[in-house]
């Protein structure tokens, strides 16, 4: 089996009509993908308190955002922020560094977004399909080029 490593890759999120914005202007973030030593880290499963009517148990996951932010987001284009006071006074946020560090309107969203990306381990289409040509495969759902081992039993 190969695996292809891409180490860093660019995330625009689907936040406030960023999708909408000519590629120019959209908010872009680099994202550099964790170690397997580093992705157990990342993010956390917790048992909550029973607050719900059905007394059901429930699991809460939480993010390392602090981490996530800090070691894996490089490069951030376009992001600023205005000061509520004086609007004409803005900041660029340029790096996870940066955000890790920043207070304003709307960050509880972006910041999850980023670290569900972060967490997610997504392989993106266009990487499967090289993926799947450098594998000899060719079905539609990448199952067609390779048969499966028969799970018949050997007579």
């Amino acid at each position: 089996m190969k695996f292809t490593a891409r180490k860093n890759y660019c995330f625009y999120p689907d936040i406030n009509g960023n999708l909408d914005l000519p590629e120019s202007e959209r908010l872009s973030i680099e994202i550099i993908r964790p170690t397997a030593e580093d992705y157990q880290t990342l993010a956390s499963v917790e048992m909550a308190p029973q607050l719900h009517k059905d007394d059901a148990e429930r699991c809460v996951y939480r993010h390392n955002a602090p981490k996530i932010l800090r070691r894996h987001v490089g490069e951030i284009k376009n992001l600023v922020i205005a000061d509520e006071n004086d609007p004409k006074k803005e900041r660029p946020i340029t790096n996870g560094e940066e955000l890790a560090a920043a207070s304003f309107a709307g960050m509880f969203l972006l910041v999850s977004a980023i670290c569900i990306e972060v967490v997610s381990d997504k392989i993106t289409d266009t990487q499967k399909k090289i993926s799947e040509s450098g594998s000899g495969l060719s079905g539609a759902d990448g199952t067609g080029g390779n048969p499966s081992p028969s799970t018949k039993p050997k007579k």
